[in-house]
């Protein structure tokens, strides 16, 4: 049903925006990057915390045009594209298509403001748009997950708890972003608490859609819909186990755990422990792919839409 430009699509829209999300907060809360005349010259001259929060902001914007780019492909025809904005209908395509636009134009203002010299733009626009940005960049993460259960043909994408794992990655992928530009960052007193803090959250938020993953495999698999069921046993034992166990639950979930709760316990970022913490940020991206594919893959059965409807003609008869 879908292929890997929708996949692609889920993934670096859903990274994308966690990671314009994380920038922005990153920003509000901790930076106050100063713009407009005070504004620096170049982003070479920031303090360390702000350079991590000025490339997790430019990578979120370029993974997100990316994934707009596979979208397009995908649906094959410009005017298809137009139509959604000329004659627009409340749809989740359709909120999903303006919030995604929205975001592409805040991603660009923000990244621009941090990398070209613009004294013109005093900082309480910037923070108004990073706002905005925050905002909607949560509204493309959800939307990602509800542009799948929106489809009625395919059971396993109905649980609710579709949307949910899939915000929960996005925010994951984007302090996972973060995590991995701060590598490659000299590190101060302020970017050590930063990057302490962002090991915390994540591991909080690796810990929650861990459970809601399995609550989402466990209701698939018991809750009484043979099509439901038939995909979700993909996922346990058939063609995307490896994707769903290895992908997403050993490289996006267990390893990140171990080594973010190995970093909020020890307090302190060792260099050892920065280039693990690099590896597992990685892993996170890596995770969140595998996840969206092994979704994709498992629901994309034309034969398993067909099971339930087939065995309700069979019990009626």
């Amino acid at each position: 049903m879908f292929g890997a430009l929708t996949v692609g699509y889920l993934f670096l829209g859903g990274a994308g925006a966690g990671a314009i999300v994380v920038g922005c907060l990153l920003d509000l809360v901790a930076v106050r990057a100063p713009f407009g005349t005070d504004a620096r010259v170049s982003v070479d001259e920031a303090p360390p915390v702000e350079r991590v929060a000025s490339f997790t902001l430019l990578a979120g914007f370029a993974a997100l045009v990316l994934g707009t780019l596979c979208l397009i492909i995908d649906l094959g025809r410009i005017d298809r594209v137009l139509a959604l904005f000329l004659n627009p209908s409340l749809t989740y395509l359709t909120v999903g298509s303006y919030a995604l636009a929205v975001l592409v134009l805040c991603g660009a203002f923000l990244a621009l403001v941090r990398f070209v010299y613009l004294p013109s733009v005093p900082r309480s626009v910037v923070v108004a748009v990073e706002a905005v940005a925050a905002a909607v960049g949560t509204v493309v993460a959800l939307y990602t997950g509800l542009l799948l259960q929106g489809l009625n043909a395919v059971a396993l994408w109905k649980s609710p708890l579709l949307p949910v794992m899939f915000v929960l990655s996005s925010l994951s992928c984007g302090i996972a972003v973060a995590l991995a530009a701060s590598f490659f960052s000299e590190l101060d007193a302020d970017l050590a608490h930063a990057v302490r803090v962002l090991a915390r959250v994540d591991a909080a938020v690796i810990a929650l859609e861990a459970v809601v993953s399995a609550a989402f495999a466990e209701i698939s698999l018991g809750g009484g819909n043979p099509a439901a069921s038939a995909s979700a046993a993909q996922l346990m034992g058939g063609s995307e186990a490896l994707a769903w166990w290895v992908g997403f639950v050993l490289c996006g979930l267990i390893v990140p755990f171990v080594v973010e709760a190995v970093s909020a316990v020890r307090g302190r970022t060792k260099p050892v422990l920065r280039a693990a913490l690099a590896v597992a940020a990685v892993l996170v991206l890596v995770g969140g792919l595998c996840l969206r594919g092994s979704v994709v893959g498992a629901g994309a059965h034309r034969a398993l839409e067909l099971e339930e409807p087939a065995a309700q003609t069979q019990r009626a008869m």
